[in-house]
């Protein structure tokens, strides 16, 4: 309990640290005048909001009667941050102004006067001021910084409570710089929460330590992500030039404070814009040093990616236009939302959130990053050299990007960035190709085949058990794969030759393979089974009825006997032989065949057989090989009970209707036998009912009142016996 209760306890003071942070940051804020209005800066004029819409603003007066300083309210007064300021004068001549005001509230306040705002029309506005700002009056952006600081040394907390103390195993390199990153994230965006969302003014005092400490936190961030990846996946820079990136930060605060070098090589926008190229050069190191190591690589891409676009978002958007002399595209305090984004992609990485499929879309993410940053490149040519309002430039830049995007979108998308799809015709094949091998061996190579084809794993082995589905282990490094029957599970590790992860589409390409070879083998277990089958009914043809004329043929007493024996005995020879070849004998066909032959045996008898062309002549349904056995042994049979026990002429019809084929035979009785009784025929009535009940039809057979014997046969053509 003492293991599980310590991380606890360092997490709850963390946070208790965190909360009190918080608050205190929130007093501080309210701690500021409150002037009931707030004045927004547009070039070089100044629009109030006030209830009744936008007016210019002019010069703020004390309260009638009491003396004190006039003040222009101008541009630069209401700067969100005084670094975007372009001189040390300007800075200076800020905190003066902010001085002046503050004195000037603080007077108004205690003596309960208001104050006055003379606008350039020569109206005048009274503006009531408390000391203090009422939570309800605190602007948006304030919340969205306070919120984003509290976030990010939540989530910095939990990592380093996480992989701190005895038991938590070895601190992962790099994970100093990535705590010290949130706590300066963290640390600028409570500070630009205070000073860049006050009201008219802020004690010069305050502001001046805020900036200080601002500065401290966002350059801590620098320092921090290049601690980070010059450790992290992989070392590729010794923790000694991180020492020395951290003392050229602070040298260069203390060279700003103290105005000795000229503004602007020394302002903070040019110091953060190096810390950005060298956290972009060592994230291009780190790729070259987790080439050939997939889970290093992907966990870069994760972490690269949120570091690329939130930072890439502030120094784009906030710091380029600041250290050009232009106007910011973004303001400073939704800037750090972007920021944010980098702790909670981390957090997300933690919980395995859609890790393994990162590769598929980082890239992509990374190439709409560099079109945004090419649009504002181009917005800013644009607004230099041809002299373009605000607007324009990025109008024409957006018009010019898009007309190169587009075309570029589906270029690098579909041939670059774009997986290649597996061939499913190819993986058809082979998967058809592991079922019909001969032997388990022979089957597990071709499966381990098909495995190399289409994974490309540096190792693959066998494993001890089968498994049930495909799944993914060690984070993506390696997938086990089920074998179909027959063959061993494999474990695959390393895809694309060390290049990638496993992801959760091959996790579903592995089962969908092993499936479909499975369903393959089993088709072909089918085939094999009814072929056998078929084999064996063939073999018993031969036996049974090729076998037993050829015998009776030796033992004929007379010569017709003998050769009726033999006809019947090359008959079946033919109908094996075509059966075994597997071709297709129509009922046509068959009734053909068995018309030939029995008009044979009753010309060999002297006996007259009438069987004139009938619908079955026209019936081209196809056979199977035991209908065409039984329909020729119960023709055999009923022919050969008329030529025994019937005289004169014998009639045949056939008629196919509906599926089903009708066989009908008459022909006279020598003995005539009492009305219901049946003539005495041995066992071949019978044999010739269990015939017909084998192909699911019937036979009837029987006297008529006019002296002839019919037997009749009804068989369903398209019923196949299970």
């Amino acid at each position: 309990m003492h293991e599980l209760r310590t991380p606890a306890l360092r997490l709850l003071a963390a946070c208790v640290a965190i909360l009190l942070l918080a608050l205190a940051v929130l007093a501080l804020r309210e701690s500021q005048p409150d002037y009931g209005v707030t004045l927004l800066p547009e070039g070089a004029a100044v629009v109030a909001v006030t209830p009744d819409g936008p007016v210019a603003a002019g010069w703020l007066l004390p309260p009638q009667g009491m003396p004190g300083p006039q003040i222009a309210l101008t541009a630069e007064l209401l700067v969100e941050d005084p670094d975007m300021l372009n001189s040390y004068a300007g800075f200076r001549a800020y905190l003066d102004l902010q001085g002046d005001m503050t004195a000037l509230a603080r007077r108004a306040a205690t003596a309960g006067q208001p104050l006055r705002l003379l606008l350039a029309d020569g109206r005048e506005i009274a503006l009531p001021v408390a000391l203090e700002t009422p939570l309800r009056h605190l602007p948006v952006m304030f919340w969205v910084q306070w919120a984003v600081g509290i976030v990010v040394l939540a989530i910095a907390a939990f990592l380093l409570v996480l992989r701190s103390g005895r038991n938590a195993g070895p601190r992962p390199e790099g994970l100093g710089g990535f705590v010290l990153a949130g706590a300066g994230v963290a640390t600028a965006a409570f500070t630009s929460a205070i000073y860049g969302t006050r009201d008219l003014s802020i004690d010069p005092a305050l502001q001046w330590g805020l900036s200080i400490v601002n500065h401290a936190g966002t350059f801590a961030f620098g320092v921090g992500m290049i601690g980070l990846f010059a450790r992290y996946p992989r070392p590729v820079l010794s923790a000694r030039w991180v020492w020395v990136v951290a003392v050229l930060a602070a040298v260069n605060e203390l060279a700003y404070r103290l105005h000795l070098p000229p503004y602007d090589l020394i302002k903070p926008q040019v110091l953060i814009g190096l810390m950005f190229l060298a956290i972009l050069a060592l994230i291009l190191l780190q790729l070259r040093a987790t080439r050939g190591q997939p889970a290093d690589r992907a966990a870069l891409r994760w972490l690269g990616l949120s570091v690329l676009l939130g930072s890439g978002v502030f120094v784009l958007l906030v710091s380029l236009p600041a250290l050009v002399g232009a106007e910011t595209i973004l303001s400073q305090g939704l800037a750090f939302v972007p920021l944010c984004a980098i702790y909670v992609g981390t957090a997300l990485a933690l919980a395995r959130y859609r890790l393994f499929d990162l590769d598929r879309w980082a890239l992509r993410v990374l190439f709409s990053l560099a079109v945004v940053g090419l649009m504002i490149l181009v917005d800013t040519i644009f607004l230099l050299t041809l002299s373009l309002s605000g607007p324009a430039s990025l109008a024409s830049a957006v018009a010019l990007v898009g007309l190169v995007y587009f075309p570029l979108r589906d270029l690098v998308f579909d041939r670059w960035l774009g997986r290649r799809r597996p061939d499913l015709a190819a993986l058809y094949r082979d998967t058809l190709s592991v079922a019909f091998q001969h032997g388990g061996q022979a089957k597990a190579a071709a499966w381990r085949g098909v495995m190399e084809r289409l994974f490309a794993p540096l190792r693959m082995e066998n494993l001890p058990a089968p498994l049930a589905a495909a799944a993914l282990e060690d984070e993506g490094l390696s997938l086990l794969v089920p074998g179909p029957e027959g063959t061993p599970a494999l474990r695959l590790g390393y895809a694309a030759s060390g290049r990638r992860l496993f992801n959760a589409e091959d996790r579903a390409l592995a089962d969908e393979l092993a499936a479909m070879a499975e369903a393959a083998g089993r088709d072909r277990m089918a085939y094999e089974t009814a072929v056998a089958r078929e084999r064996q009914r063939i073999a018993r043809d031969l036996h049974d009825d090729v076998g037993a004329r050829l015998l009776s043929s030796l033992h004929a007493r007379d010569e017709s006997q003998r050769q009726d024996f033999l006809i019947e005995a090359l008959s079946d020879l033919r109908q094996i032989a075509t059966g075994l070849s597997g071709r297709e004998v129509s009922l046509a066909t068959l009734v053909g065949q068995l018309r030939a032959e029995s008009r044979s045996r009753a010309e060999a008898l002297a006996r007259h057989l009438i069987w004139p062309p009938g619908g079955a002549d026209e019936c081209e349904i196809p056979l199977r090989y035991e209908f065409q056995r039984n329909l020729t042994a119960l023709q055999r049979e009923a022919l050969s009970n008329a030529l025994t026990h019937g005289t004169g002429d014998i009639t045949v019809t056939t008629s196919c209707e509906g599926g089903i084929l009708r066989l009908s035979m008459t022909n006279d009785m020598v003995n005539m036998t009492p009305a219901g009784e049946q003539p005495m025929r041995g066992n071949g009535t019978g044999n010739m009912r269990n015939r017909a009940e084998a192909l699911q039809g019937r036979m009837e057979a029987g006297p008529t009142p006019d002296g002839q014997y019919l037997m009749e046969l009804y068989l369903p053509l398209n019923v196949d016996k299970t």
